[in-house]
């Protein structure tokens, strides 16, 4: 993997990428079930609902993705579109379905050209940032469908950086910058969580 410096630009795509999320989850329409398909907790998803629109926006600037997608297409191959669940709204779930097939078209074509910053958003586990880049726009077209019940809130929303990064999104200004940057390794972590580390004798 070359080594590549990341750039300003990429950084206000994943901000507007954040807002859209941001958006989806705090949609009145995606209610319980909406949200827990995100992988939120009915808590967080109301503390971020309360959010007034420009502590929305003040919260889509932390640098790293919130969204992710909990398993990527690694190999051609025709996707069958999940049913959508009868609890969710309609509306929503189109909503979630847009937003889901540009997110994965968006990794994808990170992967092919930026593949040190499509491990910010993808995590670096083996073979996954090469995997997505060798799809052919096809295979992206096939698996797009399913992007939505894929679609998933990734470890900034964990109950611990959860309350720092609403009391960021609240403070006028730029508060949220040193929080921000240290969510950089999560982002490289990807959308597991940690595995236990062995204490040593």
């Amino acid at each position: 993997m070359r080594c590549e410096a990341l750039d300003k630009e990429f950084f206000a795509e994943i901000r507007d990428l954040n807002v859209a999320f941001l958006g989806l989850v705090a949609d009145p329409r995606a209610g319980d079930a909406g949200t827990e398909m995100l992988g939120l907790d009915p808590r967080s998803a109301r503390a971020l609902g309360a959010l007034e629109a420009t502590e929305l926006r003040r919260l889509a600037a932390v640098p790293v993705p919130l969204a992710g997608l909990r398993t990527l297409p690694l190999s051609p191959g025709v996707a069958e579109q999940p049913p959508v669940p009868a609890n969710l709204d309609p509306a929503w779930c189109l909503a979630a379905s847009a937003f889901a097939a540009g997110l994965l078209t968006y990794l994808w074509q990170l992967a092919r050209h930026q593949p040190v910053a499509a491990a910010l958003c993808v995590g670096p586990g083996q073979g996954r940032v090469q995997g997505l880049a060798a799809l052919s726009f096809e295979a992206i077209q096939n698996c797009a469908p399913m992007a939505a019940s894929q679609l998933r809130a990734r470890r900034a929303f964990s109950p611990q950086l959860l309350s720092p990064l609403l009391r960021a999104a609240r403070t006028r200004g730029d508060g949220w910058r040193p929080l921000g940057l240290d969510l950089i390794p999560l982002g490289l972590a990807g959308l597991r969580p940690p595995r236990p580390q062995r204490q040593r004798a």
